[in-house]
């Protein structure tokens, strides 16, 4: 095909089908993807602009979007060669086992840069979804298949009704129904906030192993987004999957899911700053924790170990149990006699070494958890 020499077919998508095939004047192996429907289905117009967008991409540098090294024809069809990326789609990797919301969230985030880097180079996506993100064996997610949708032309009457089939007819609906916004299911014009949305559709799925929307059909999905009806995640299968989800996190999805685009977070990159409160939040608090260990020591070595070794009585311990310290230090604390001491023994019953040993070892816990 031109210059590449094909090796192996790796693959097939709505979009196309996918071989891996060696360059031989660069000396590299690609991913060539052969582009479903022929050139002159929609006009020479079509296949100007998707060439103009493929020599846009090819000049996105990012590391998390998949590098485009060069676009061109065989015949009356499109071929695109990329990146021979190491890994498996978003989906493939998030279904490999249970994870995390917290490393979920980390992945998305990666998805996420690329897009925010497209859409500063003036590019809009149209059909960001698990498939189109490729996770590496380091867990790195590259985004692939900028806009490539836009430039064909669906010939399959029966598309308007499967969910997952993307929908590419120029002037008119273009992206996967369950990903697309409000306002490509009305054909009106989409920008990087429509990306938001799919986005967040996206996260929504991988979190709550279910879509946002449940329509059985486009027009059913249509009128759900357009009145907001997103499931609620305390029923259902979702309450199980998406039990551990923080509120700030659905509430920031839920944002990103608002059938106005203006009232969507203001860019992407605002959206990923939030979402980055998944590995800032646990930081904050365990810095109030070791803080509130710290009063523990100086209380202990102070007043306390004074009243201690006066033998006049054990000290009022109930504080720990409102989550002051950890369940380690409490335990520890605990085992030393540091909270069951007898008010009419008249020696003490901690000493100042083990409430300082008692308080390394709750910051010890602390740290581990980081």
């Amino acid at each position: 095909m031109g210059r590449y020499e094909i090796a192996m077919r790796v693959g097939a998508g709505a979009m196309g089908e996918v071989y891996a095939a060696d360059d031989p004047h660069l000396g590299r192996r690609v991913a060539l993807k052969l582009l479903h429907g022929p050139r002159t289905k929609g006009g020479d117009d079509l296949h100007a602009r998707l060439l103009r967008e493929g020599q846009a991409l090819a000049r996105l540098s990012d590391p998390h979007v998949v590098p485009v090294y060069d676009m061109g024809t065989r015949g009356d069809r499109v071929f695109v060669a990329m990146e021979l990326v190491d890994g498996v789609t978003l989906r493939r990797w998030a279904q490999a086992r249970r994870r995390p919301w917290q490393e979920l969230v980390r992945v998305m985030i990666g998805a996420g840069r690329g897009l925010a880097a497209a859409h500063r180079a003036g590019l809009v996506h149209r059909d960001f979804k698990p498939d189109n993100v490729l996770v590496d064996h380091d867990d790195r997610a590259r985004v692939m298949d900028f806009g490539l949708a836009r430039g064909l032309a669906d010939d399959q009457r029966g598309a308007a009704n499967d969910l997952a089939i993307s929908l590419t007819r120029s002037g008119a609906v273009m992206g996967t129904p369950s990903y697309m916004s409000p306002e490509q299911h009305a054909g009106h014009r989409v920008d990087a906030r429509s990306d938001q949305f799919s986005f967040c559709v996206a996260l929504f799925e991988l979190l709550y192993g279910v879509r946002p929307y449940l329509g059985p059909s486009v027009v059913a999905l249509a009128r759900q987004k357009h009145h907001r009806q997103v499931r609620d995640p305390r029923r259902g299968p979702l309450a199980t999957q998406g039990r551990d989800v923080p509120r700030w996190l659905h509430r920031a999805i839920v944002r990103g899911l608002h059938p106005e685009p203006e009232r969507r977070w203001p860019s992407m990159d605002a959206l990923l700053e939030e979402l980055a409160r998944c590995d800032q939040a646990p930081r904050r608090w365990h810095w109030l924790a070791i803080a509130g260990v710290s009063l523990v020591i100086g209380g202990l070595s102070g007043g306390m170990v004074g009243d201690l070794l006066q033998g006049s009585r054990a000290p009022d311990c109930s504080w720990f149990e409102q989550g002051i310290v950890s369940a380690a230090a409490a335990a520890r604390l605990t085992s030393t006699s540091a909270c069951s001491g007898d008010p009419g023994h008249r020696r003490p019953t901690v000493t100042r070494a083990e409430a300082h040993q008692a308080g390394g070892d709750a910051l010890d816990s602390l740290k581990s958890r980081d």
